[in-house]
């Protein structure tokens, strides 16, 4: 299998590739950089311009491979593409190379430490088939980095096995220790103060024990599979918002979420809603998006 990286020309980062290499020693993959030209015309072309807009795509894409190789060296093999849609010509790519995970940096215009999406980035993340790597903005890692762990958030929800599982094998092939975790954000007041906090907190637990019920039922289910990490820690996050659930269950240097795709989205396919876009707007780790499976 392969971990392709996404690199374009508009990268403002080398995160994607940091967050790649990292990937792939870790699990002992074949490591691909892609750069994506966008080719805005239909080429060939018989006027001299489109020779010309052609030999310049072409040129623009060896120098930002050349900058990635710079990154990498020469562990990782590079290819240049070209298309009308950067997110289309990826997606084919990641299936010709059969890569398990599709990295891509941050865009320039988020917050120091966290995920911002650009806009091929968020396409993917309503059409991809294979799971997409996202690295936090100014991510980098030491040479010989690895992933030492690998914390997947699960809900409440009967799609919290497909996830678990999806991210267990993605953890077992890198080699590290997996945790699950389920987020509880109580955000504003959930009911009148007449009605008293004491109402609030009772639904917070009720919530709380159906988590854990499924948390089971999903780590459970692991032991039917050979190829899975078993995890060493489970746990419910609570928080009154979600900087403050997912900054308080601690994280280690090397470490990524995984998590899972909306299930209002197509099955095989990642499509991201309003929780998954929160998780990964606040958190301080990589985050890998795996596709919902049923």
């Amino acid at each position: 299998m392969t971990i392709l990286v996404a690199h374009g020309p508009d990268a403002r980062g080398p995160e994607g590739l940091y967050l790649g290499q990292q990937l792939a020693r870790s699990g002992g993959e074949r490591l691909v950089v892609c750069c994506v030209t966008h080719n805005r015309w239909q080429l060939p072309s018989v006027a001299r311009v489109g020779d010309d807009y052609a030999r310049g795509l072409s040129e623009l894409a060896e120098q930002t491979l050349a900058d990635a190789r710079e990154v990498v060296g020469d562990q990782a093999e590079f290819v240049a593409r070209s298309g009308r849609s950067v997110a289309s010509v990826l997606l084919a790519e990641a299936e010709a190379q059969s890569a398990r995970v599709l990295v891509c940096g941050s865009s320039a215009d988020g917050p120091w430490g966290h995920i911002a999406l650009g806009s091929v980035t968020d396409r993917l993340l309503h059409s991809s088939s294979v799971s997409i790597g996202l690295a936090p903005r100014g991510y980098r890692v030491a040479a010989d980095a690895r992933i030492t762990r690998v914390t997947v958030s699960t809900n409440d929800t009967e799609t919290a096995t497909g996830v678990l599982l999806t991210a267990a094998r993605v953890t077992h092939a890198l080699g590290a220790p997996l945790r699950v975790v389920t987020f509880a954000v109580r955000g504003r007041t959930m009911y009148p103060p007449r009605a008293g906090l004491h109402v609030e907190d009772a639904i917070i637990e009720s919530w709380k024990q159906i988590a854990r019920e499924r948390q089971q039922v999903a780590v459970r289910e692991l032991d039917r599979f050979d190829d899975v990490s078993s995890p060493d820690e489970v746990l419910i996050a609570d928080g009154r918002d979600w900087y403050e659930a997912l900054d308080g269950i601690g994280w280690q240097d090397g470490e990524v979420l995984a998590i899972g795709s909306s299930r209002e989205g197509p099955l095989t396919r990642v499509f991201v809603g309003s929780t998954a876009a929160r998780i990964i707007r606040y958190s301080p780790v990589p985050v890998i998006v795996v596709p919902r499976t049923k």
